[in-house]
């Protein structure tokens, strides 16, 4: 039986930043750097991480914003009845053109997230930075967010793999807004487990761990090992070839 949560929903299964994004794939395996390359890689880190800060902290400055001028603090209003707010109206008509270099997208994003974070006192919610809670909006109940959050965090997910997450409990209860799959996001996905499990750091620490188990423990890890080299080589055998 599946646990609801106290307002009678569903719980979110286990199972988009500033601007929507495709997937980037999962990096592949690094060669050793040396000290000048570590030095600048070490430098890049830091100024990407500036950057971040600051496209989040403006983005954050401009839904709070929003939300106390434009909609006299009123986060209801924010979410359900925007569209009769004619400043609203007028800022989407104008997004996008000379007079306002901002995607519609944008302008939602910074909204929802402030009215969002007005309601949801969560620290798992407040925690997350806005790149991840941009990708949970889809699921749009506020119970929802506030469990996806909380998964979102205790996993320690990361953007590619919250959004997957989203696109799972989305695909889950119907909803058309499921994350689609592309040829990029295949190849994304495959990469992601296969650079995980092929580690071998990864191999080592779970041979290790598996060693000397007995037999009603370690028959269900050959068990899944064995499907999913079914799985490939039937995939593999699916292909088209070119």
């Amino acid at each position: 039986m599946v646990k609801r949560s106290s307002s009678g929903k569903k719980p979110p299964g286990k199972g988009t930043a500033l601007v929507r994004r495709e997937a980037p794939a999962a990096p592949a395996v690094v060669t050793a750097l040396d000290d000048a390359q570590r030095k600048l890689l070490a430098e890049a880190l830091r100024r990407a991480e500036e950057t971040r800060d600051a496209v989040e902290g403006a983005l954050v400055g401009l839904g709070r914003w929003l939300l106390v001028q434009v909609f006299d603090d009123d986060a209801a209003a924010a979410l359900d009845g925007r569209h009769q707010n004619p400043v609203w109206r007028e800022l989407l008509s104008r997004a996008g053109g000379p007079t306002l270099r901002l995607s519609e997208r944008v302008l939602y994003v910074a909204l929802h997230v402030a009215a969002h974070d007005k309601r949801i006192t969560d620290e798992a919610w407040r925690g997350l930075d806005v790149g991840r809670k941009e990708l949970l909006l889809p699921l749009g109940d506020e119970d929802q967010l506030r469990e996806a959050a909380q998964h979102v965090t205790a996993m320690k997910l990361t953007q590619r793999e919250t959004r997957e997450y989203v696109g799972e409990l989305l695909a889950g209860r119907g909803d058309d807004r499921a994350v689609r799959l592309t040829a990029p996001r295949i190849t994304a996905q495959v990469r992601a487990f296969r650079a995980r499990v092929a580690a071998a750091t990864w191999q080592r620490r779970a041979l290790a761990v598996l060693k000397g188990l007995e037999d009603d423990k370690l028959v269900p890890v050959r068990r899944e090992v064995e499907a999913l080299r079914a799985w490939a080589e039937a995939f593999l055998a699916r292909l088209p070839r070119r």
